[in-house]
């Protein structure tokens, strides 16, 4: 396993010169979202005929944070963190961290998305760049270049980058090396941040569906229950006829929410659960409860009634053969 720098693990730190973050003072609503001290691990994969690691790495933040310019209109204005680059044994990258240290930025400002789409749209030199669609949690792009400034001849960069827009730290990247002329791939490059599975989750929580209720007025006992399961639970919300009656916190992968429906007067009403996990994934059920009131006399009431009558009809037929 080798760690020194070679031409692709250059060309790979130097790409992401062009994912380095803008900058803007408060009138573009820009601000750090990551803290000097802050540590993220990753997970770094390189595959080239002159080189090949598949491992951890570290990256620290240091202080103090760079002041972001009152006014940004170039992508290259951004400012970034001094950061130390270690791999996951706790050994310095040396050389490899230098390179990372000069030539980009793992991190870009939060706080105004549209600016940094617009700026990177605007201001970003390379060919066949394109915006990635709206995430709720990440914020991100791809380009590839046949002659992009920092690569030898012949050799196309294909490349993809994510950050998470809760702290503006790269998330993902990855970048391919292709020879223009065979079309063979040359090398190829990731980097994967280690602490986000939570953002990343496209899995919608799971719940029961229990079954309708149907009830007379005065009858006591009725409830509905409904299990809930997600690995990164946040919230629940139970509305009544569209008016919220229950909400909380989600606080455990598996949990039950129970809603008493005693005590309503005679209608239809829909009770809807609405649950959410971490990435915003949600998943939703409805139960429907019906109340009735009885009107006249019970049943019960007519058969001693019916009783009566009938003894009293037999009385009179019998005084009548008499006669």
């Amino acid at each position: 396993m080798k760690h020194a720098p070679t031409l692709l693990m250059v060309i790979f730190l130097m790409g992401l010169t062009y994912i380095v973050p803008v900058m803007a003072a408060t009138n573009q609503g820009l601000e750090w979202g990551v803290e000097p001290g802050e540590s993220h691990d990753y997970m770094l994969h390189v595959d080239a005929p002159d080189i090949a690691y598949d491992g951890g790495i570290y990256i620290e933040y240091e202080a103090p944070a760079p002041i972001i310019p009152d006014s940004i209109a170039n992508w290259s204005e951004i400012p970034y963190f001094d950061v130390d680059i270690f791999y996951a044994n706790g050994t310095d990258m040396g050389l490899t961290a230098l390179i990372l240290l000069a030539a980009y930025n793992l991190h870009v400002p939060i706080g105004n998305w549209t600016f940094l789409s617009e700026l990177a749209e605007d201001t970003i030199n390379v060919t066949n760049f394109v915006l990635d669609d709206e995430d709720p949690y990440f914020w991100g792009y791809s380009w590839e270049d046949d002659d992009w400034e920092y690569a030898m001849e012949d050799l196309r960069l294909t490349v993809h980058v994510d950050f998470l827009k809760i702290d503006g730290c790269i998330s993902h990247y990855t970048m391919k090396t292709t020879n223009i002329t065979t079309e063979e791939m040359t090398g190829e490059l990731s980097l994967e941040r280690m602490d986000i599975e939570q953002y990343t989750d496209r899995t919608a929580p799971t719940l029961n569906h229990p079954m309708d209720i149907g009830y007379t007025v005065g009858a006591t006992g009725n409830s509905i229950t409904w299990s809930l399961s997600d690995e990164h639970p946040v919230s629940y919300q139970v509305l009544m006829n569209g008016t919220v009656v229950k909400a909380g916190d989600w606080n455990s992968t598996s949990e039950q929410v129970t809603v008493l429906v005693d005590g309503l007067v005679t209608g239809v009403r829909n009770y809807t659960i609405i649950v959410t996990d971490i990435a915003g994934n949600t998943a939703t059920d409805e139960v429907i409860v019906s109340l009735v009131i009885i009107v006249g006399p019970p049943i019960s009431f007519w058969g001693p009634l019916a009783f009566v009558a009938a003894v009293a009809i037999l009385l009179v037929l019998v005084k009548l053969r008499k006669r």
